[in-house]
């Protein structure tokens, strides 16, 4: 069962709806995105495949959670970031990823600091597009880190939801932090979860069953059911036909009890 559907009961005489909305997993596109995988050292970033240094004073790598503020975000190991601002060094990261265009993305991660920032010039830019972070007529700026601390800053969360123009991309980070490091932890990018419209039952001259919802960017489907048992939800074939802003199908009247949900496609 989805538990994300949102069912309509019909009984012979009467009609009644209910809904049950609950999260469920969703895939990470991104692999080590926790940097799990190991090993930790200098530009060891396994499952990464854009790794460029800008200059010579680049240093980042994977390091194990010490004490704090030297620490994962989560589980023990997380990224960290202390390029050289003086020369215009970055450190630079980044993974290859596939989209479905026109499809909605949620992009987050966690930034810190393990020391202090104060006027040090620190900063975490992330971007994604084709070229690497180099072209911003190419990339989309993400949410930067720009600490200025006098001592270290906790992880924080970034988020951000993207609809996907273009397949193949790459989500990147660079970062430069002159007197401490900028730490990386739990980067993830999964499909977003579309709110589930609300399904409504009329009924036509004919006594038939009229199902309506409004039109979203998402496509869902509607299931059916003799009960309300978590099994034997059957999709329907019949194709739901636009009208102004909502959707419709139309089916005749079940003999029996009949149960209707919707779930996203």
């Amino acid at each position: 069962m989805n538990p994300r559907a949102k069912p309509v009961a019909v009984i012979v005489g009467a009609v009644f709806g209910c809904s049950t909305i609950a999260g469920f997993a969703q895939t990470n596109l991104i692999v080590n995105g926790s940097f799990e995988a190991g090993p930790t050292g200098a530009k060891k970033f396994t499952g990464w495949d854009a790794i460029g240094p800008a200059d010579n004073n680049s240093n980042y790598g994977v390091a194990s959670s010490g004490s704090a503020p030297h620490i994962a975000e989560q589980g023990t190991n997380y990224a960290y970031f202390h390029g050289h601002p003086t020369d215009s060094s970055q450190d630079c990261l980044g993974q290859t990823i596939h989209l479905t265009v026109g499809k909605e993305y949620t992009i987050s991660y966690y930034l810190a600091t393990d020391g202090p920032s104060a006027e040090s010039g620190a900063a975490m830019w992330v971007a994604l597009g084709t070229s690497f972070g180099i072209d911003y007529s190419q990339d989309v700026a993400l949410p930067s880190f720009l600490p200025d601390s006098a001592s270290a800053l906790p992880y924080q969360l970034f988020t951000t939801n993207i609809t996907a123009t273009i397949s193949d991309v790459i989500l990147s980070f660079h970062g430069i932090s002159a007197s401490s490091s900028i730490l990386l932890d739990n980067v993830s990018v999964t499909l977003a979860i579309p709110p589930t419209p609300q399904l409504n039952l009329s009924f036509n001259s004919t006594n038939g069953l009229v199902f309506t919802w409004t039109s979203t960017n998402s496509t869902f489907l509607l299931q059916s059911n003799a009960s309300l048992n978590p099994t034997g939800w059957v999709t329907l074939t019949n194709e739901s036909v636009a009208n102004g802003m909502t959707n419709q199908i139309v089916l005749p009247a079940p003999s029996g009890n009949g149960f209707y949900r919707l779930v996203a496609q």
